[in-house]
């Protein structure tokens, strides 16, 4: 293992950590305190020291860490068996104090029930629920673009209507929610329901495309500005059709070899290091209801093994 002892009050010294999938180990004098996998350490790291500059568990943990151990992979899986294979075998003080998904949210939709679509931190409800999605800030902007091309709703009060409806920025779905309300058919909340479920539960709905149209039209017609704008939009709308692909295929990911074994999208087995290591099978029962919805503290392990069965 690469080793560093950690400067608490400096995290410049990250700057010179090796980019790519790691396995790492934070220390005290006598203790291992927490164990992990990423992408980027130096991000990770970065993240943990500003975490305890909040107080609480995060700088308990880092008032105590005194050296980084690293392995450096060229694939992301081989960190995580590494992980996993360590864990299995020790326990570090703060493990299971620290939380890295504590912060990833769900997409939650209910075409009957105000305000129809939500973001929240648990699928405890009767939603529908998607995720979950790391970034509750990346999950706003996707909203947001939805709303604006297809006039869904984007309720931000607790009364209906608001303004976006007088401003015709949204078809005012919630008006056949009143007592004795005429209904059009046309904005229903049957209908709603439906459109719901085309634009987030499909990942070819068509809207990508139809900002990618728009985007080169302005491209052809020189107009660069308005086509830059739109750059953005399609590389959130390409991010969340890829994350809706991994969330449907998630629970259906299986694989078995000599050195390797994955039921349900988790790992069950490897062979690591000469040694043999099985892992609980996970027997989670999910609800109707959530059946694009993962455990939050599963989910990372659940799409670096999606992206190694892509390339396997």
């Amino acid at each position: 293992m690469n080793e560093i002892k950690i400067d608490k009050n400096s995290p410049n010294q990250f700057d010179t950590l090796p980019k790519g999938w790691v396995f790492y180990l934070l220390s005290g004098l006598n203790e291992e305190l927490y164990a992990g996998y990423s992408a980027n350490l130096k991000v990770k790291l970065n993240y943990l020291y500003h975490k305890a500059m909040e107080g609480g568990i995060y700088q308990d943990m880092w008032n105590s860490v005194e050296k980084l151990n690293w392995v450096t992979y060229d694939r992301a899986i081989s960190a995580l068996i590494h992980c996993k294979c360590y864990l299995a075998e020790n326990m570090p003080l703060y493990q299971y104090q620290i939380r890295p998904w504590a912060e990833y949210v769900y997409l939650s939709l209910n075409s009957h029930r105000y305000p129809f679509i939500a973001i929240q931190e648990h699928t405890s409800d009767d939603w529908l629920y998607l995720g979950p999605f790391r970034n509750r800030f990346f999950l706003v902007d996707v909203l947001d673009i939805f709303s604006r091309i297809l006039k869904l709703p984007a309720c931000e009060t607790g009364e209906y209507p608001c303004d976006k409806w007088e401003q015709n920025l949204c078809q005012g779905w919630c008006l056949a929610l009143a007592d004795n309300a005429k209904i059009n058919p046309e904005y229903s909340l049957d209908k709603l329901e439906s459109l719901l479920k085309e634009t987030f539960l499909v990942p070819e709905n068509g809207v990508l495309e139809l900002v990618q149209q728009e985007r080169d039209r302005y491209f052809n017609n020189l107009e660069f500005t308005k086509a830059s704008l739109l750059n953005d939009e399609i590389e959130l709308l390409s991010k969340y059709r890829n994350w809706l692909k991994f969330l449907i295929a998630a629970k259906h990911l299986n694989y078995n070899s000599e050195d390797l074994e994955i039921q349900k999208g988790k790992l069950t087995f490897c062979n690591f290091q000469g040694r043999k290591y099985h892992f609980p099978i996970d027997n989670t029962e999910f609800r109707i209801n959530e059946t694009l919805a993962l455990n939050l503290d599963t989910v990372d392990e659940s799409k670096i093994i999606y992206d190694f069965l892509k390339l396997t």
